[in-house]
């Protein structure tokens, strides 16, 4: 999706995005193959190409495209960002907001499961987070980062952030996380189906008065919170991806399966 995407070049909005790619100009190879486009003066499509062989030479840079994107389209790099992404969720205890005690952070890498915990490796988590260049978060906008940011104040975020609750909503899935899973086929475990932010407060006061179990079971919450968004985050990339080039019949079942 990358290298199909021309909005974050300077003066190229939507409508001329799509203007492009319905000339045949796909991919940006094939915008730089090309002799003339249609609406283009001579020396604005020679401009544009010397953008994009800037953009070529930094295909491995998340930085260069999220500053040349808006959040909202931050989606799209997804894909070619997959092996540096990081899925969070935080559990927090405190009345003042963002000044709350973070208790459990969660990070997710499609593989590895690392959840960092106040009173035990919390500390570590700063230096793991900087490895990444694309974070994705559900209402992190609103809540995680800012709480994040208070709680450490140097912390150097991933260049890149998708927040589901946000994509979610443009696609048509309003509400809460644990509303929008069932509809990409999510079931929670019974022993965290049904808890809350709440009931993981609750967990941390049990915890810290000595029910070892009971952080036991935060954590098995944390973790559905965090390693679901993969699942929720694969969907809305495809029916992104969709609306902007619609499958022929047939070959949109994910839309079918988890239309609104």
């Amino acid at each position: 999706m990358l290298k199909r995407t021309f909005i974050h070049l300077p003066g190229v909005g939507p409508r001329r995005e799509t203007h492009f790619w319905r000339q045949g100009l796909a991919t940006w190879e094939d915008f730089l193959a090309a002799k003339r486009v249609q609406g283009l003066s001579r020396g604005r499509l020679d401009w544009l190409k010397a953008e994009l062989t800037g953009s070529l030479d930094h295909t491995q840079d998340a930085a260069y495209f999220a500053a040349r994107l808006q959040a909202g389209e931050h989606w799209r790099l997804f894909q070619h960002f997959r092996p540096r992404t990081a899925y969070l969720d935080i559990e927090t205890y405190g009345k003042v907001w963002p000044g709350l005690l973070v208790t459990v952070v969660g990070l997710y890498d499609g593989q590895n499961m690392r959840q960092f915990v106040q009173g035990h490796n919390l500390q570590e988590f700063p230096q793991v987070l900087s490895s990444f260049d694309l974070l994705v978060t559900f209402n992190g906008t609103q809540f995680d980062l800012p709480v994040l940011k208070a709680y450490f104040p140097e912390l150097t975020l991933p260049p890149a952030h998708v927040d589901l609750r946000f994509l979610m909503a443009r696609l048509g899935f309003k509400g809460g996380l644990k509303k929008i899973e069932p509809r990409f086929g999510i079931h929670r475990p019974k022993a965290v189906n049904g808890m809350d932010g709440y009931m993981a407060v609750l967990l941390w006061q049990r915890y810290q008065r000595g029910d070892k179990g009971a952080l036991d079971l935060l954590l098995s919450y944390n973790r559905e919170d965090v390693v679901n968004l993969e699942v929720l985050m694969d969907g809305a990339f495809a029916m992104e991806r969709e609306r902007l080039f619609p499958a022929s019949p047939g070959q949109s079942g994910l839309r079918q399966a988890a239309r609104p």
